[in-house]
């Protein structure tokens, strides 16, 4: 399906669903309904799989676009009462398209673009711009070298907010390890990000 992904879908658009006519539409490759899917659910997907690809646009790209053909060829299936959201499910294939294609190529993972929720500074002081945007950069370099375990639960539930069942969801991982993984990958940074500031 020649559908191209354009990373600039509207923030009132971040938390919708698409509707369920049009999944059924989409579903079965109705143009206007795929692109209609595509449009509301973009975004989302580039900045997870970016997330969780350390910041690698081209990897990234090639992710997402594999994430949303094995969506595409799935969506018949989709089950509209089923307990997943259109969102969760769709993330829980790009989340292990991004899973696969680290095994299959073992390289150090690179820096990881974070929202870590720091840049608090005042824009207009370039002095405190520079020291929350350095202190960001030390968060994802210590989020870059997390074992991709961790980094995909950290990401999933923190960054992109979702809820421990969702995560877990995403990942086939049961609630108890989504927490320790969490409460682990948390504890690495906290070291981090200590070791950095203070060494």
């Amino acid at each position: 399906m020649a559908l191209r992904l354009v990373h600039e879908a509207p923030p009132a658009q971040q938390r919708r669903e698409l509707d369920d006519v049009t999944l059924v539409a989409a579903g079965r490759g109705d143009q206007a309904a795929c692109r209609a899917f595509l449009q509301c659910y973009q975004d989302r997907v580039w900045t997870l799989v970016l997330r969780l690809l350390g910041g690698d646009r081209a990897q990234a790209e090639d992710c997402a676009q594999e994430a949303f053909a094995r969506a595409f060829s799935a969506l018949p299936s989709f089950e509209l009462d089923g307990p997943a959201r259109p969102s969760t499910w769709l993330f829980t294939i790009a989340t292990r398209v991004c899973l696969d294609e680290k095994r299959r190529r073992r390289r150090k993972p690179a820096e990881l673009a974070a929202d870590a929720g720091l840049d608090r500074a005042d824009p207009r002081d370039p002095h405190e711009a520079a020291q929350a945007r350095a202190l960001g950069a030390r968060v994802e370099r210590a989020l870059g070298v997390l074992p991709i375990e961790q980094r995909a639960v950290f990401v999933l539930r923190v960054l992109c907010e979702h809820s421990e069942q969702e995560t877990a969801a995403a990942l086939e991982l049961d609630v108890g390890t989504v927490k320790s993984r969490l409460s682990r990958a948390r504890a690495a940074l906290r070291l981090a990000l200590a070791e950095v500031l203070h060494g």
